[in-house]
């Protein structure tokens, strides 16, 4: 009888191995970003997922609807956004236990070779009654926000800049609508001479150097830069492992890598130290 227990005991114990080992195969972490994290926090949920040999599934969109999803009852393990206040929002609201900020932008300019677009020009392109220029959605978007506070610094400066919101045009994805055809909206919106020049982050000037080869991306002079701030929030009911992953964000390595992205990271230790 004895034998006959310590086999039941082995085949029991092997049936809670094997379905912690599922378990593990099957934990899966999910992260809400904003748009322009897309190549960055998609290499960092690969290097982290790898590392702890778990799926990381990614959602991107602007940073104010991803909130809204969280907001309406969507699952998300973590959220970050191009902005500090709505992973503050959902901090205040009980949704997220903790924030940080974890990298910065800063803001360019882009448009097709031909406009003349260069340092000494940004500013007179911009102020030029024939210039339509694409933007982002504010209030939605934090770039389009960001964009909005570059305005009214130029303002601040040009008599002639009150025109700037009305020669703008709001560039977006629809929901539902057709994808854009070279994975872009704004990148179209160029091609299609929708627009003569637009206003991005310049973590985006890889991508839009594929796309559009022949654009010029010019970051706007120091006292135009608008200091975008990105941030992390770990969700309240969501996976333990997803303050490990913040953390990872923070890391040297996850901050290297948003640094080979083209944004500035807040946390990266000196050269040779």
């Amino acid at each position: 009888m004895s034998a006959v227990r310590l086999l039941i005991g082995i085949s029991v114990c092997i049936v809670i191995m094997a379905a912690g080992l599922v378990r593990a195969e099957n934990r899966e972490l999910t992260v809400f970003a904003a748009g322009s994290l897309r190549e960055a926090i998609g290499a960092i949920a690969d290097d982290f997922g790898a590392a702890h040999k778990l799926q990381i599934r990614t959602e991107f969109g602007p940073s104010g609807q991803m909130r809204e999803r969280i907001e309406r009852g969507e699952q998300a393990d973590l959220f970050a956004s191009a902005d500090i206040g709505h992973a503050r929002t959902l901090v205040e609201q009980g949704r997220a236990t903790v924030m940080a900020m974890f990298a910065r932008n800063s803001i360019c300019a882009l448009a097709p070779e031909g406009l003349g677009l260069t340092e000494a020009t940004i500013v007179d392109k911009l102020l030029d009654p024939a210039t339509r220029i694409g933007i982002s959605t504010p209030k939605v978007d934090p770039l389009g926000d960001y964009t909005v506070e570059v305005y009214h610094r130029v303002s601040r400066e040009h008599a002639t800049a009150d025109d700037l919101m009305a020669r703008s045009t709001v560039i977006g994805e629809p929901a539902g609508g057709p994808q854009p055809r070279s994975g872009d909206a704004f990148a179209d919106a160029l091609q299609d001479g929708r627009v003569d020049l637009e206003i991005l982050y310049c973590s985006g000037r890889d991508r839009f150097a594929r796309l559009l080869p022949t654009a010029r991306m010019i970051p706007f002079p120091p006292g135009l830069q608008v200091g975008p701030e990105y941030a992390l929030a770990v969700l309240k009911d969501g996976d333990p492992l997803a303050a490990e992953l913040a953390l990872y964000v923070l890391s040297p390595k996850g901050q290297a890598t948003l640094a080979r992205s083209g944004f500035i990271p807040v946390s990266l230790p000196q050269a040779g130290r």
